[in-house]
């Protein structure tokens, strides 16, 4: 059986922007501790919860670097497109992406690639995905996702070496309840791909990081 203290630094662990502010001392551990039980149905004492909040170590959580972030943050471009679709293929299927750009060459337009060891991800046009997904065998074919919208945040330069750069625009995007149905890193730029109903907030939210 858990304990409180663990049971409070597993729903701690889930929640970046909580820790943030309990290091910060900008949260009121009352009105957190009320919530933690409310939400998560939990049986303990309010002064029980109050008194494993205040244990939560937080000596792993660093805020340095922040301001460089935030430096880059203000100077981000954010550009949307709509109608878009991913097509994840197995890895056997890379043979005929090397055929068609040695051939036909019906990938290269409207065509993003992204291989791991035992996936390809594609992110095509939508109106274009029928004649993508002819080129495959359709056992080769593990997945499409239709009406999705990408998100490219441009930077000034590589931002690779800035701590928290993405951490901060996932954390904006799950506090909205959006969620990133891909990524693709092209350092200085991050395409982010969430579905189409999501983009409007999605992209409020990636404006309020800028400001």
């Amino acid at each position: 059986m858990k304990s409180i203290n663990q049971e409070i630094n597993q729903i701690l662990n889930k929640h970046l922007s909580i820790q943030k502010s309990l290091k910060r001392r900008i949260i009121n551990i009352r009105s957190l501790a009320k919530h933690i039980i409310e939400d998560y149905g939990l049986k303990y004492s309010l002064d029980a919860v109050i008194s494993a909040i205040r244990r939560y170590d937080l000596e792993h959580l660093s805020l340095l670097g922040s301001k460089e972030a935030e430096k880059y943050f203000s100077k981000m471009i954010i550009q949307t497109k709509d109608n878009v679709a991913r097509i994840v293929l197995k890895d056997r299927a890379f043979k005929d992406v090397c055929a068609d750009y040695l051939g036909k060459r019906i990938l290269k337009a409207n065509c993003r690639i992204l291989k791991s060891k035992e996936t390809i991800t594609l992110i095509v046009a939508q109106k274009d995905l029928e004649q993508k997904l002819s080129l495959f065998k359709p056992t080769d074919i593990s997945k499409t996702q239709k009406d999705l919208s990408e998100i490219r945040l441009q930077f000034p330069k590589d931002i690779s070496n800035i701590k928290g750069i993405f951490a901060r625009v996932a954390s904006e995007l799950a506090t909205r309840d959006i969620n990133i149905e891909d990524v693709f890193y092209g350092f200085p730029d991050i395409l982010i791909y969430v579905k189409e109903d999501s983009l409007v907030k999605a992209h409020q939210a990636l404006r309020e990081i800028k400001k």
